[in-house]
């Protein structure tokens, strides 16, 4: 249990601008060195999640959570639909056709990706109606298409306008009116998607069939589980699979450079630590006739060395507050007004996300609050070992 006066004399051993300017500015800047490794540890993590978190939005938002992939296809979708969707946490199935084409403007030609739907189903299964940026989804029925933004750009369209798409190994043509344009914010995605009904496509192809079945659940973090629950509901004669087996690299790659990340920059709070080894030192030599009468008032070797453990871990507290203060504060204005911008084609986003969890305060803090006790232990531990006598006599 903390003492009042063990924790009050801690702060006054620190020394103060009047009294002790060394001991004084010392303190100072070894609060200050821990304070900056806080803000470095808060606005990269920060970033670091927002990073993934926007990518996993947008993602999730733009894609089925499971998926049911045909060999190529799929020709009773439909009884295979009958039979998951009393599944308890499936949410939404839609049916859809996927393939490479070519799109050609008058202007230019891009190889891309095109996406038939059921309108009415796919709402239920992805985001798509969230992300339309102009124009009207419900007119891809009549032989209209819906691009992704940076695709309309890269081919100089526009909604109202025309163009041709090519599919097929044996090239086949048909030109469809663009009736909306899509963004979701993933480069990557809105430079290749194009979208139209599901019945277009079966016009191109002269079958029934589909290539996949889109599913929908509300935690999607059970999507392995209910995977397995599928397959056992349908057998190996497709493949399933979850988003996260789809974009796992991905994730991975995230979420180890978050660590390295971390490790690195929690270097500058060891940094920082070895200030605070340093201060108490200098403090305990400084203060040799104050720590001699201490002891010859009657406290005892251990309640010395708590208050210069006090006092590493308050000079700790100190740094760590105002870290948390300025981290946050820079945090909330890089959220706020986004003015760092990034180059979408690699990153697949235009802004520099910042999300700062209480989770990852909390490891913080308490990575700051165990070095700061550590490296207090040695120099309270050689105060608490001074001769009362000897102490008051040699100073």
């Amino acid at each position: 249990m903390i003492k009042s006066y063990n924790f009050f004399l801690a702060k006054k051993l620190i020394g103060s601008k009047s009294h002790d300017r060394f001991l004084w500015f010392i303190s100072f800047f070894t609060v200050v060195g821990i304070a900056i490794g806080v803000i470095a540890l808060i606005l990269v993590v920060g970033v670091m999640n927002g990073f993934s978190n926007d990518l996993k939005r947008k993602i999730i938002g733009a894609n089925p959570l499971i998926t049911i992939e045909g060999k190529p296809y799929i020709y009773e979708y439909e009884e295979i639909i009958k039979k998951i969707k009393n599944l308890e946490e499936i949410k939404g199935i839609s049916p859809f056709i996927i393939s490479q084409v070519i799109y050609k403007s008058n202007k230019y030609i891009i190889g891309g990706i095109i996406k038939g739907i059921d309108l009415k189903r796919e709402r239920e299964v992805t985001n798509i109606h969230q992300f339309i940026k102009k124009g009207n989804l419900e007119e891809i029925e009549k032989n209209g298409i819906i691009l992704g933004s940076e695709l309309a750009k890269e081919l100089g369209v526009d909604v109202g306008d025309y163009i041709s798409v090519i599919i097929g190994l044996i090239p086949k043509e048909n030109i469809f009116k663009i009736v909306a344009i899509v963004e979701y914010g993933v480069y990557s995605f809105d430079v290749s998607m194009g979208f139209t009904s599901i019945e277009n496509l079966w016009q191109f192809y002269f079958m029934r069939g589909v290539h996949g079945i889109g599913i929908k659940i509300d935690d999607i973090y059970r999507t392995p589980v209910i995977a397995q629950e599928i397959k056992k509901l349908i057998g190996d004669k497709y493949e399933v699979s979850t988003w996260i087996e789809k974009n796992k690299i991905l994730f991975s790659a995230i979420s180890l450079e978050k660590k390295a990340m971390s490790i690195i920059l929690s270097l500058i709070i060891i940094v920082a630590s070895f200030n605070i080894l340093s201060t108490l030192m200098i403090s305990v030599y400084r203060k040799i006739k104050e720590i001699g009468i201490l002891k010859a008032l009657g406290l005892t070797s251990g309640e010395i060395k708590k208050i210069f453990l006090y006092q590493g871990i308050y000079l700790g507290i100190k740094g760590l507050i105002s870290g948390i203060i300025l981290g946050l504060f820079l945090a909330g204005l890089l959220k706020k007004y986004k003015f760092i911008n990034l180059p979408e084609f690699v990153y697949d986003i235009s802004k520099l996300p910042v999300e700062v969890s209480l989770f990852d305060i909390f490891w913080i803090s308490l990575l700051v609050l165990l070095i700061s006790g550590i490296a207090s232990i040695y120099p309270a531990q050689r105060a608490s070992l001074l001769n009362p006598a000897e102490a008051i006599r040699n100073e």
